[in-house]
């Protein structure tokens, strides 16, 4: 029988699998190839959608370790919004940029809230990926069969699937702003620098996740800065229309596959 520790060892060799196999179909399905399948897309250049490609795999779903960068960053974070003593000198700061937000302050606070409900939902649907897995009895080794990988996909609720895509668009919504992500950006540096410059009240995990927060803002200002206005629009309908084709196209695998193995039977 296996230790705690073997068992633990074992989960995390197979989560790690399972986002890798995620983080493939994600970097697939941007491929121009298939983006270039949907007309909302016609707008926009390919040097764009590459772009935008990157940027999903570097800050909205990035490697393994570096998903654990951000769970560690975001837990230090919900540490220190509960710390009155050591949230102080961060709202000081923010208050003194309020009057250059003005009437963008309502989108500012949206910004941050679409950022965290898009990370929490891309957890969620990791949590659900790897206890199909497990029921499933995969391997890490089966990694490399894509049927067997997509019948974690298609066992994921279908609400689930459509909340993560929602709650997506609506990040790249906020970060569409680019006056609000300007002024974002330069309370988020400022914010930096307090913490830099009082280390007995911030912990080197906690200035490291708020500069991950600003890799992640400062990453969606360099792709949307200089996109036009007709583009904006362009883009939020087709990441829309990509990933909800792709989940269409996975079930119906997924259930090509049973229907096939049924006869079999």
């Amino acid at each position: 029988m296996k230790s705690n520790e073997e068992k633990k060892s074992d989960r995390e060799a197979l989560a790690r699998t399972v986002i890798e196999f995620y983080r493939r179909e994600l970097e697939a399905r941007y491929q121009l190839e298939n983006v270039r399948r949907f007309p909302e897309f016609n707008p926009i250049s390919d040097a764009r959608i590459e772009r935008l490609r990157e940027y999903f795999m570097q800050r909205i779903y990035p490697p393994p370790e570096q998903r654990k960068k951000l769970d560690d960053a975001f837990d230090h974070l919900n540490e220190l919004l509960r710390s009155p003593r050591r949230l102080g000198p961060l709202v000081t700061t923010a208050l003194r940029s309020l009057w250059r937000l003005g009437h963008r302050l309502p989108a500012a606070v949206q910004a941050g809230r679409s950022t965290v409900d898009a990370y929490r939902e891309t957890r969620k649907l990791e949590a659900c990926l790897i206890e199909n897995a497990v029921r499933l009895g995969l391997r890490p080794k089966d990694s490399s069969d894509r049927t067997k990988m997509l019948q974690l996909i298609a066992g994921v609720p279908e609400k689930d699937v459509l909340r993560l895509i929602r709650d997506i668009v609506n990040l790249f919504r906020s970060l569409s702003n680019v006056a609000l992500l300007e002024t974002t950006v330069d309370i988020m540096k400022q914010s930096k620098d307090v913490m830099e410059r009082h280390p007995d009240l911030y912990t080197e995990n906690e200035r490291a996740g708020l500069q991950l927060g600003l890799d992640i803002v400062s990453g969606g200002l360099a792709l949307f800065r200089d996109m036009k206005p007709q583009e904006f629009d362009g883009v939020l309908r087709g990441i829309e229309a990509v990933e909800t084709d792709w989940f269409a196209r996975v079930r119906a695998m997924a259930a090509g596959k049973a229907a096939s193995n049924a006869k079999t039977a």
